[in-house]
């Protein structure tokens, strides 16, 4: 996709300088990685937690991330790569960003139980770097042109060129013909993302700043966050192809079952916060 783009930007404005401009999506993952690893160091020592941990936690997940986002797609494209087994050694194979969640996590907590350390304070860090994941990853998603959105006549809707994924489903359904040299006009679901992930980033990080619940609560109701505005997003995109639960997409499915785990946590743990205050005696003085 990006190839395209470079080539019908740099004829559109008869320049070369889009060669430049517009990124390899690799080199975003990268982009994204980094800044997120930064991040999460800076914020880590400035809480004094130990930034040995913190770049162990680091480096953990962000292998398990990888691994999960390949994992993730395999078993949920179960049936075909049960077929076509050479896709398990596709090193640069599909992936689902769904997967690089649930591994990064389990990466996490598999660091926390090797090394006997207490992950709450870390995890909260990490709730307030969480949204640089979509925020900038999502711009390779849309150098890709995969996860594009449904058609839309509003003023920001994109078109995508020729031999690209959008195109390509337009002109198999009939939408358009081979002589069109753009998509129709769609959602830009990817650039959605983006906003998300903003959002996510500024509104969590002044939150990790105040400081205002129980460790580890700040990063379940980043997950909780995260799972509405997917869940909304789920219904403006167009890649059908993209998996379903029933009446609900696979995203959709993930981000309910991500939604009601994170406020089980919540409860939890504000609930062990009412039981020990319950069993305090000064307390129990005062509620009396």
């Amino acid at each position: 996709m990006r190839p395209r783009l470079i080539e019908y930007f740099n004829n559109l404005f008869h320049t070369d300088i889009f060669s430049y401009l517009i990124p390899d999506p690799a080199v975003v993952y990268a982009i994204m990685l980094g800044l997120g690893i930064i991040f999460l160091l800076k914020r880590c020592k400035a809480t004094g937690l130990d930034t040995r941990h913190a770049a162990g936690i680091a480096i953990w997940g962000s292998v398990a991330a990888l691994l999960g986002a390949r994992l993730f797609y395999l078993v949920q494209n179960i049936s075909y790569t049960y077929h076509h087994s050479e896709i398990l050694f596709e090193l640069n194979g599909a992936t689902v960003s769904f997967g690089v969640y649930l591994g990064g996590i389990t990466g996490i907590i598999l660091y926390g139980v090797f090394y006997h350390i207490s992950l709450w304070k870390y995890l909260d860090v990490v709730a307030s770097v969480l949204g640089i994941g979509p925020m900038v990853g999502r711009f390779a998603c849309f150098l890709n042109g995969c996860d594009y959105g449904t058609l839309s006549n509003l003023p920001w809707a994109v078109q995508f060129p020729k031999d690209s994924f959008t195109y390509s489903d337009h002109l198999y359904k009939g939408l358009i013909s081979s002589a069109d040299i753009l998509s129709l006009p769609v959602h830009p679901v990817q650039l959605f993302c983006v906003l998300k992930g903003f959002i996510l980033f500024v509104v969590f990080s002044i939150l990790w700043k105040k400081d205002l619940f129980k460790p580890g609560v700040l990063f379940f109701l980043f997950w909780m966050s995260y799972a509405v505005f997917r869940f909304l997003i789920e219904f403006f995109r167009g890649d059908e192809n993209r998996g379903w639960v029933g009446e609900l997409s696979t995203g959709q499915f993930m981000s309910c079952s991500i939604f009601l785990v994170s406020l089980g946590f919540v409860a939890i743990k504000y609930k062990w916060k009412i039981i020990k205050e319950a069993l305090n005696p000064k307390i129990d003085l005062l509620v009396t």
